[in-house]
């Protein structure tokens, strides 16, 4: 059978109707052809009229397409026997692989079969299926079947290759078995699933003969809360309604006296496991953990919970429970209520007026607006409203800041910074991230300082305003860290300045029989008190030099992104590399790569 394909080609001679028809096939016709597989029937002619017109020739144009035949290659087998040894050829079909001399001249040398008839070869390679005597058998050439086992260096999986006899011994399924017991596989081994793959007359090469059962892994013991450590990480609340709140986003926890905090679950120790040669195999080894109960927390009698004592707020660091006090301003913070100073966390329900300060060993939330005010908090920030510094409003925290919008301030976080609005003419210098993505998401003026990442739908604006955005290594902590290293090591030489002064007095005084001279002895008392300080200075100057080397080592994968516009103008610093802002950018990033400032789209 064969296909036909028919169309009409309209065209001004033979040629032009071959290449239009040509050109019509190939798009509908998957297989390949060629021009001369068409056929060209004239059906009409018009004759051009006075002249001024060519003719116009319609032809039907046969395509005709032979049915594919499926193509099968050609193989052989070489079959040794008593009676000698034997080449069977099976042709190809269709357009299948020719079987070849070398080809078989490539087995009959594998074999190590020797005298070979290719006269005998070459008849038998214009047969088909019928078995051709190439050499006689020499028994002294047979060989015995081969077995190989491989051990994988853990010993939970065991191969095994088989290269059958050449005239030798075979070997069936029990005595493969055997061997692989010899080599000490014993346990895994797939039986079944070998015997249906095993033909003594077939090449094997690395078969999964076995495989060890891997040891069930335990679990850890757990600390289970009942208060969201995630928090900060929580973006929005869905309403009953099924709209969203961006606003009441319940960051800050408080809890009442009696209120189960968190639950303790014992380690569970895994089950071990065995190797293939039936050797056990231990799980990894499981820790447990104890509830670490702080301020205003208790534990059960049995240590497999903890308890609030008092009404507060949670707060968990270092892997401690604390519950502290909360202290709630009803309105205003103003000259009526004065400054705060609280050891805990601090709840304003109205405003904080200009020049107002609130300091909180806790966390911070205003539930209104700050004007021009200083707050201070060891843990987050909540301002539900706008903070307007108007220049002298500050917050220094050490947990997130959350606020509506900035303006004209200043804010010092080791946490991030999430801002819903904008971010307008500000100082801004953060230990985590700055995100400004709700409403205008607008980062505009001053300089935005972050370690990681800065994430804002817009930053700078269309009239140029200078806009500084700082992420990773910022010259200021490089400086300081070379400032702070400088002295740790001043510090030291000074130390060692006095110590060598000091044992040089000591031996004096062994040289005087015990004695100085008042002034020596004098200035020898000196240099003792300036070595312990001195000592204590440069403990607590390394420690500082040691958290600023800590920063500049997090510090490395700094972030700028711009879901909306990256406006010209504003100057990029990045670790210690600088890039300005020629050219406005949609939907950016930009990144450090090697110590280079790179962009790529958005995400």
């Amino acid at each position: 059978m064969s296909e036909v394909k028919k169309i009409r080609v309209e065209a001004k001679n033979k040629e032009e109707a071959l290449e239009k028809a040509y050109n019509s096939f190939n798009e509908e016709v998957e297989r390949d052809f060629k021009l001369e597989d068409i056929s060209l029937n004239l059906l009409e002619e018009h004759k051009k009229v006075f002249g001024l017109f060519g003719n116009k020739l319609i032809y039907e144009a046969i395509l005709e397409l032979e049915d594919e035949i499926e193509s099968k290659d050609g193989d052989f087998e070489v079959v040794v026997c008593d009676e000698g040894i034997f080449v069977e050829v099976y042709q190809p079909e269709g357009n299948g692989r020719e079987v070849r001399m070398d080809m078989i001249e490539e087995v009959i040398e594998e074999k190590k079969i020797v005298e070979v008839d290719y006269g005998a070869i070459s008849e038998a390679l214009t047969l088909d299926g019928e078995r051709v005597k190439i050499a006689e058998r020499d028994h002294d050439l047979d060989l015995d079947a081969e077995v190989k086992v491989d051990i994988s260096d853990d010993k939970m999986e065991a191969y095994i290759s088989y290269t059958p006899p050449l005239g030798g011994k075979k070997l069936d399924l029990n005595q493969m078995i055997k061997r692989l017991n010899d080599e000490g596989v014993v346990f895994g081994i797939k039986e079944e699933e070998f015997a249906a793959n095993f033909n003594p007359n077939e090449l094997i090469e690395r078969f999964l003969i076995a495989t060890g059962q891997e040891p069930t892994p335990g679990k850890d013991g757990q600390i289970n809360l009942n208060f969201d450590l995630n928090r900060e990480n929580k973006k929005v609340n869905l309403r009953e309604d099924g709209s969203v709140d961006f606003r009441n986003l319940d960051r800050i926890i408080n809890v009442e006296a009696g209120d189960l905090l968190a639950t303790r679950e014992l380690a569970v120790e895994g089950k071990s496991g065995k190797n293939v040669k039936g050797e056990t195999v231990p799980p990894e080894p499981v820790q447990d953990v104890k509830i670490s109960a702080g301020e205003n927390v208790k534990l059960s009698e049995d240590g497999m919970s903890a308890i609030a004592e008092i009404e507060g707020q949670v707060v968990y660091a270092k892997d401690t429970i604390n519950v502290l006090d909360v202290y709630t301003v009803k309105g205003d913070v103003d000259l009526t209520t004065g400054n705060i100073d609280f050891n805990g966390s601090v709840v304003v329900n109205q405003n904080v007026t200009e020049g107002m300060q609130i300091k909180a060993q806790g966390n911070v939330l205003i539930k209104g607006s700050v004007y021009g005010g200083i707050i201070e908090a060891e843990g987050q920030v909540v301002i539900k409203k706008g903070f307007v510094g108007a220049i002298k409003g500050e917050i220094r925290a050490k947990g997130d800041v959350e606020i509506k919008f900035v303006e004209n301030a200043s804010i010092f976080t080791e946490g991030s910074l999430i801002v819903e609005d904008a971010i307008m003419h500000s100082n801004i210098d953060v230990g985590e991230k700055v995100i400004v993505k709700k409403k205008k998401g607008l980062i505009v003026g001053g300089k935005v300082r972050a370690a990681k990442e800065i994430d804002a739908k817009i930053i700078g604006s269309n009239l140029a305003t200078p806009t500084e955005i700082f992420v990773g290594v910022t010259p200021e902590l490089r400086d300081e860290f070379t400032t702070k290293d400088a002295l740790f090591k001043d510090k030291q030489d000074k130390l060692d300045q006095i110590i060598k002064n000091i044992k040089l007095l000591k031996k004096q005084r062994e040289e005087n029989a015990g004695k100085l001279s008042p002034k020596k002895q004098d200035l020898l008392n000196q240099l003792t008190r300036a070595r312990f300080s001195i000592a204590s200075e440069i403990e607590k100057i390394k420690a500082e030099r040691n958290d600023l080397a800590d920063k500049l080592k997090e510090s490395k994968e700094g972030k700028v992104k711009a879901s909306d516009t990256l406006y010209s103008g504003v100057l990029l610093t990045m670790g210690t590399s600088m890039k300005k802002i020629d050219e406005s950018k949609e939907r950016v990033q930009y990144y450090i790569d090697n110590g280079e400032v790179k962009s790529k789209p958005y995400s």
